[in-house]
């Protein structure tokens, strides 16, 4: 059975947002700082001004190009949630100090382990360097991203930033790979992002075509600003987000083939007042659903990203963002993944808020569980028995059943006024303290790498800086 996903605009509206991202594809287009790419976008179909570095496409091949891309089925569609654990370079709130401070590597692997433990987290994912390693320039923070990832039992991301360093992340990833047996190309991951609005800038084409000539994929992305990088409505929004979104589309199909394309999700809100980038605004979920509307239309995947908050301390602001966010996508979208233990948007890590937000979205996937139908589930013989004024606290269906199908919570309240208060009215901070302690009271895992690999790598890092590849 079909499920209604939530939107905010008629069939009519979308339809706009879509033509009005082919306009702005069609007449204004995207720079690409690289002759060698605009070469391959004009074969490819795209209309190349190479004086002006503009690459532009016309709205009949665009709709060509949506309709030659995989169908996804909306009739069979079930909501999803997911979460990961994302480490920035940001700071560490200490959950027993409750101050924020600068990271340390032991921080860093006990915020790893915290992640690795939690079983709702799909990943932990070290984003950027949240510390700087003695004698290590801050240019070569990507190579450092990889071997710290990987000796703590996180996923790196793919920063580049620099062409330079192409050899020596290819040279890191090759030695990654023959430490854990995989090919290559399974290891590797580089990733970059456009500068938005509609700019591939040199330093990524660079990027993407080193690795193209290795026969190793890169992916550019995007993170739109709500009155900064786009246009400061929501349709707006929508309409340069789409043109984006379909724009890289084009470029990653045309170098590396297949017939993906994704709509959803958007980047953050510009703050007017402090003109700081906002995460937990409404308005981030309001062009998402509009991007979930157009994903429908397309017949393509969607997707929302959750769990930012604008909160500087695990608080009601934290988790109400957290929760509007997560929920608008799941219903405007029909699947969101959240990124747990992050406040002020990605400025601050905390194990306490981990714990809260892992605790949030295990209740979001329980709700999202399909609901059995059948006539066992429906219950008629237990109604039957109980009668009218009877009670199932003692029938044989609740014994048999509410295990799987009743929630568990593991800092979320449960018990009476009464009994909390004869326990000790212990809070969920103490109870989301208490679980931090004991994951990281038991013996830490051994190294993800071995000494020798962790040698390796780390020469590798040393001939990058020596040869001064960043600069």
């Amino acid at each position: 059975m079909p499920v209604s996903l939530y939107g905010i605009l008629s069939r009519a509206e979308v339809e706009e947002i879509h033509r009005s991202a082919l306009r702005v594809l069609a007449e204004v287009g995207v720079k690409v700082e690289s002759r060698e790419l605009l070469s391959l976008l004009a074969e490819y179909g795209a209309d190349v001004e190479f004086e002006a570095q503009a690459a532009r496409f016309s709205p009949a091949w665009v709709e060509q190009f949506i309709a030659d891309s995989d169908t996804y089925h909306w009739d069979s569609h079930r909501p999803s949630f997911s979460c990961f654990a994302g480490i920035y370079a940001c700071l560490y709130l200490d959950p027993e100090s409750d101050e924020c401070e600068p990271f340390t590597e032991q921080t860093l692997a006990d915020y790893i382990r915290l992640g690795n433990a939690l079983p709702e987290i799909r990943s932990v994912d070290l984003l950027g360097m949240p510390f700087t390693p003695e004698g290590m320039p801050p240019e070569y923070m990507p190579l450092a991203e990889k071997l710290y990832a990987w000796k703590h039992g996180a996923s790196p991301s793919g920063t580049v930033q620099f062409a330079g360093l192409c050899p020596y992340l290819e040279e890191m990833y090759a030695r990654r790979a023959e430490e854990t047996g995989q090919p290559l190309e399974h290891v590797f991951n580089a990733v970059g992002y456009l500068v938005s609005p509609l700019r591939l800038a040199r330093g990524e084409c660079e990027q993407l075509l080193y690795f193209r000539s290795r026969g190793l994929r890169m992916h550019i992305g995007h993170m739109l600003s709500m009155g900064a990088s786009a246009p400061a409505t929501v349709a707006g929004a929508a309409v340069i987000s789409l043109a984006e979104s379909l724009f890289l589309a084009i470029l990653h199909r045309m170098l590396r083939g297949g017939r993906s394309l994704g709509i959803g999700g958007f980047g953050v809100i510009l703050d007017m007042r402090s003109a700081h980038s906002m995460g937990g605004r409404p308005e981030r979920a309001a062009i998402g659903a509009v991007l979930g509307q157009v994903a429908r239309l397309y017949g393509v995947r969607s997707g929302a990203a959750g769990g930012l908050t604008d909160a500087k301390t695990p608080s009601v602001q934290a988790g109400a963002q957290k929760a509007m966010i997560s929920m608008a996508g799941v219903c405007s979208c029909g699947s969101a993944a959240m990124d747990v233990g992050l406040l002020s948007l990605d400025e601050i890590c905390s194990p306490e808020q981990m714990v809260y937000d892992v605790e949030l979205a295990s209740a979001i996937q329980h709700m999202l569980r399909p609901v059995e139908v059948t006539p066992e589930a429906c219950a008629l013989d237990d109604i039957r028995s109980v009668g009218p004024g009877g009670n199932f606290v003692g029938s044989d269906m609740t014994a048999k059943r509410f295990r799987r199908e009743f929630w568990e919570p593991h800092v979320w309240d449960r018990q009476s006024l009464q009994d909390w208060r004869a326990a000790g009215a212990v809070g969920e901070r103490e109870r989301a303290k208490d679980r931090i302690r004991s994951i990281l009271a038991a013996a830490p895992p051994e190294p993800g790498v071995s000494e020798e690999c962790e040698r390796d790598l780390r020469g590798i890092i040393a001939r990058a800086v020596a040869a001064e590849a960043a600069r």
